[in-house]
């Protein structure tokens, strides 16, 4: 039995459809990937302090730091400081960016419908349960290794 081409391992297939996803809804969008994430983000942690948000983005806090100094210019976001550490900020999204927050739920609806054409509901609901069941599995693994350090 031969092994599988690269482009038949889950890891490849994984990396490749979350590439294609986010292209396609870069597109759609006309943000940066990095901006449209930060948004993101920032929508379901909102308070976050920017080293969180850094790390969440998988970016460097000097990066970030540029891109909210930007998304706040747009209007986008505010900055505030944290009453229990002067030295810390805390981000929050502003009124003027809930519209650009809606635009994005409806392009990342259609994009996702896009993706999922052709795929029956309990095709689509198989899927989403085996990514929960692998993202848990990764999740106790990285538990138990953190354990054994």
């Amino acid at each position: 039995m031969s092994n599988p081409g690269p482009e038949q391992t889950l890891g490849f297939l994984l990396f490749e459809v979350l590439r294609l996803l986010r292209r396609n809804f870069g597109r759609r969008v006309q943000l940066t990937q990095v901006q449209w994430r930060a948004l993101a983000f920032l929508s379901r942690n909102e308070g976050i302090n920017q080293a969180g948000l850094a790390d969440l983005l998988e970016v460097r806090p000097i990066t970030l730091a540029r891109l909210i100094d930007r998304m706040e210019e747009a209007g986008w976001v505010k900055r505030q400081r944290d009453p229990g550490d002067r030295r810390a900020v805390r981000l929050y999204l502003t009124k003027q960016a809930l519209p650009l927050m809606e635009t994005m739920r409806k392009l990342n609806g259609e994009t996702l419908k896009q993706a999922l054409a052709g795929l029956s509901k309990s095709a689509r609901t198989q899927l989403i349960e085996t990514l929960h069941t692998i993202k848990d599995n990764l999740l106790a693994a990285e538990l138990v290794d953190r354990n054994n350090s």
